[in-house]
């Protein structure tokens, strides 16, 4: 229609833009795509056909399909039908006998190997002593048709490397589809709890034949997570999460000196998340140590540390002096590094509250900024954020003027769990009014927290991360009040009446925790973007309610509640599943009792 707005702006889309198939804002003299990844903007006037004919691509399968069949054909021929194919045996036969058939076969074979084509793929070894070269048509990079052809020219193997795949793994293959479809199942439902990879900078690279290996086990790692949140690519998450993890100690084993990157912290922390929601806890332990360990060689926790003046040096320049600084780093690159050793910190953080471990990054020790917002992550635009000591004393302050992410808010909240796990670690010493007084000041902190976020966990349509933070907010209440009815201060006067005293003041305050978190399991069963890490604290609060079974109705109808989250969430959460076995005789016995 004439009035309608047009869905893009005029002109042609840039070079960059079409090759990772995204939309492009024909800005000048640079779209934002281009500016935001640093490469150059190129718009052609003219642009050869886009894509495949239809049909192509199934023509291509069925190639591949009847090569791989011919090469199982071969793998089970008789040792007969091997020496023929084998120019090693042959030699071996001509010196040994001398006939003059084998002579005539070794010619026929010599003459029939020199008219193959020159693009050749070695194929790896058998368990049969099977020597061979298959020949390949040669193939041509992707985007290249020719239209007046009836089938275009394959894909050539340096620009596709899925294609080399198909021999190493029959079983398995990573097509084209596959590939955008599961960058995108990352960016849509993984990157709300693991935003630490920023899309245009990944899609720069992403298709790239010669990324490095840490990109390439990055990469792998990000579909593995991807795929567990996707009832499409189950089964294929299982073959990525074995080869990710190959890959990953490929890249180990690799030369000593080799330089810890930051995308091999990046791939054992997403492996680590995958690990812990789909398939066992104590191995997810071990690979978020492993990132833990890199993430502390690299330093992460203090990347803004105020640096000491570096030297600066005077540069004479078209007969003027100026002065030369230190070369500043790029925004984007130093705030992935943030958001990778967030992340990292809050799997440390929730993973501990499950047995009272004692976690590994030291509060006192970071001097780390907090994330950005993520329209600047996603935009490029610096933004300075606070560090975590200067927020926390005023989170009490609006939701609109804090500015802050959900991911951001995450932080804050597994640090608060964080110190109410420290603070149940220490023992109660004498005096026990230092107790008293930090158990009272993260109570108090607590409560800030509750208020400030109750409002946005009850919206109709409330972020899931928030309400993620929530639960956890009362969670840690309840961990405060098991505190103190658990552990003494003393039988004589004074321990007994500040014990009754911190008793009195949180016992009504778990019981609102509790109503609470029966409000927030409803809302979090509404969710499909549900926090991977949830189960844990699901798995506390129904351990709370275990351990006072008399204290009030709450508490008794509260589990039934929690054993059919987690009965929900078995389907895409191994976490659900382990402590649901845990949970489940008991939680039969409360639903009876309800």
């Amino acid at each position: 229609m004439a009035g309608q707005a047009q869905r893009q702006q005029p002109g042609l889309a840039c070079e960059e833009c079409r090759r990772k198939r995204i939309r492009c804002d024909r800005g000048t003299p640079q779209c934002m795509a281009c500016a935001t990844a640093g490469v150059n903007c190129v718009v052609r006037d003219s642009c050869p056909p886009r894509g495949p004919k239809k049909g192509y691509l199934k023509t291509l399968q069925k190639r591949i399909e009847d090569l791989q069949s011919q090469l199982e054909k071969q793998q089970r021929a008789s040792p007969t039908e091997t020496r023929a194919f084998s120019p090693s045996q042959e030699g071996t036969t001509d010196n040994e006998g001398g006939s003059g058939g084998s002579s005539t076969d070794h010619t026929e074979i010599q003459n029939t190997t020199s008219t193959t084509p020159e693009t050749i793929v070695n194929l790896p070894q058998w368990p049969a002593p099977v020597e061979f070269q298959v020949p390949m048509i040669h193939m041509e990079p992707w985007g290249c048709f020719d239209a007046s052809s009836p089938f275009p020219s394959l894909p050539s193997v340096d620009n596709l490397q899925e294609l080399v795949q198909i021999y190493k793994e029959p079983d398995f293959i990573i097509t084209p589809m596959m590939h955008n479809d599961l960058d995108q199942l990352y960016f849509d439902r993984a990157y709300a709890f693991a935003p630490i990879i920023q899309t245009h900078r990944y899609r720069s690279w992403s298709k790239q034949a010669s990324k490095s290996k840490q990109k390439t086990c990055l990469q792998h790692a990000m579909w593995t997570l991807a795929s567990s949140l996707s009832s499409q690519f189950q089964d294929d998450g299982r073959k990525l999460y074995n080869k990710t993890r190959q890959l990953l100690h490929a890249v180990e084993s690799d030369e000593p000196s080799q330089q810890i990157c930051l995308e091999q912290a990046q791939a054992w922390t997403l492996l680590a998340l995958y690990e812990l929601t789909c398939q066992d806890f104590h191995r997810g332990m071990m690979s978020a140590g492993r990132a833990f360990r890199l993430i502390q060689m690299m330093r992460l926790y203090e990347l803004d540390v105020p640096q000491a003046p570096a030297t600066m040096q005077l540069e004479q320049y078209q007969g003027q002096l100026t002065l030369q600084g230190p070369v500043q780093d790029d925004w984007i690159d130093i705030e992935t590094k943030r958001r990778t050793f967030w992340l990292a910190y809050t799997i440390d953080r929730f993973t501990s509250m499950v047995d009272g471990l004692h976690m590994f990054f030291d509060e006192r020790l970071i001097r780390t900024r907090l994330p950005a917002p993520e329209a600047n992550f996603a935009s490029g635009r610096p933004m300075e954020m606070s560090f975590l000591a200067d927020m926390i004393p005023i989170v009490d302050l609006e939701w609109p003027h804090n500015n802050l992410s959900s991911f951001t808010e995450s932080v804050i909240g597994a640090t608060i769990c964080g110190r109410v796990l420290e603070h149940k670690q220490k023992p109660p010493g004498r005096p026990c009014q230092e107790f008293c007084r930090r158990h009272r000041s993260l109570n108090a902190l607590l409560a800030q927290r509750i208020r400030m976020l109750r409002l946005y966990a009850s919206l109709e349509y409330p972020d899931p991360i928030i309400s993620f933070v929530t639960l956890a907010a009362h969670i840690a209440v309840l961990m405060l009040y098991d505190l103190i009815e658990s552990r003494p201060l003393g039988t004589d006067p004074q321990g007994t009446q500040l014990t009754q005293a911190l008793y009195t003041e949180h016992k009504q305050q778990s019981l609102d925790s509790v109503a609470d978190i029966a409000v927030l399991i409803a809302v979090l069963g509404q969710h499909f973007q549900m926090h991977p890490l949830t189960p844990i604290l699901l798995l506390l609060a129904a351990r709370f309610s275990q351990s006072h079974p008399g204290l009030n109705d709450a508490y008794i109808k509260l589990m039934p509640s929690i054993v059919t989250t987690l009965q929900a969430s078995t389907g895409l959460n191994k976490l659900a599943q382990n402590f649901l076995s845990l949970l489940e005789p008991q939680g039969d016995n409360w639903c009876a009792l309800i």
